[in-house]
């Protein structure tokens, strides 16, 4: 495992050393991404104007939402950039030369891409997070903090469980990543904003089928100190991790599976 965590290094390693080559076009793309999602989070302070709360969220807590869901989304694409383009090398036959090296096709797949472009709006949600959490002059403790990093940690894994079942979906369509974008794309939209102003049986589907409000909804609750408007059980919260991480385990199981019916292109 070891030698395989220092395999991945070096082949990132030369990923940002390559895309670096062009370290204009690198500033460039990263500034513009960056600006984009700031004018996007503009349309969320513009909203605020019109009212000083958003169903008892003030427009602080909900940029704490939107920060840290832009921020877990961010790097999640990050990490699985290689599986961002596995639908063109399904396409093109290439996934067939993966199969026939002696390295595990998953790992191959995850060190095929680093698009560090992306960085750009992970750093605009890392900088929403910040602004949110010093303008609501936070008094947290080591279980706080503790718990920031991992509602953050359970985002990343529960996207890039998503983005690898997408993926999937291309050993049978090559439109199956276009699809859950709903989900990727569309879900860390949702987050942006509390649970609570959403229609009841949207709230039951991403609590208790997809729990896509593990993200960062329920974390919040409590490092914000708030009462949860649907009244489940104090311990909710402290699922975030473990439920996002189902979602990561059933992408694997999807991955494997969809593997052991995957027919060559005959390229």
């Amino acid at each position: 495992m070891i030698e395989g965590f220092r395999l991945y290094a070096r082949l990132m390693s030369a990923q940002i050393r390559s895309q670096m080559q062009y370290k204009m076009s690198f500033i460039m793309e990263f500034a513009s991404t960056f600006m984009g999602m700031i004018l996007e989070f503009a349309s969320v302070v513009v909203l605020f104007i019109h009212m000083p709360a958003l169903d008892g969220w003030t427009l602080a807590e909900v940029a704490f939402l939107y920060g840290s869901a832009e921020f877990a989304m961010a790097l999640s694409q990050v990490i699985t950039s290689g599986f961002d383009v596995f639908p063109e090398t399904v396409r093109l036959g290439k996934f067939d030369s993966i199969l026939i090296r002696p390295r595990n096709a998953m790992f191959q797949v995850f060190a095929s891409e680093l698009a560090i472009r992306r960085f750009g709006r992970a750093a605009q949600g890392l900088f929403v997070l910040g602004i949110a959490i010093w303008w609501m002059d936070v008094d947290w403790g080591v279980a706080e903090w503790s718990m920031l990093a991992v509602m953050i940690l359970g985002g990343v894994v529960f996207f890039a469980g998503l983005f690898i079942i997408g993926a999937t979906f291309s050993f049978w369509t090559v439109e199956g990543l276009e699809a859950m974008n709903i989900l990727t794309y569309g879900g860390s939209t949702m987050v942006a904003y509390p649970m609570s102003i959403y229609a009841e049986w949207m709230r039951n589907v991403f609590i208790f089928i997809i729990p896509l409000a593990f993200v960062n909804y329920y974390p919040s609750l409590f490092l914000l100190n708030k009462v949860d408007p649907f009244g489940l059980p104090g311990f909710m919260p402290f699922l975030s991790l473990p439920l996002c991480s189902l979602v990561l385990l059933a992408s694997l199981v999807f991955w494997h599976f969809g593997i052991k019916r995957y027919q060559s292109t005959g390229h």
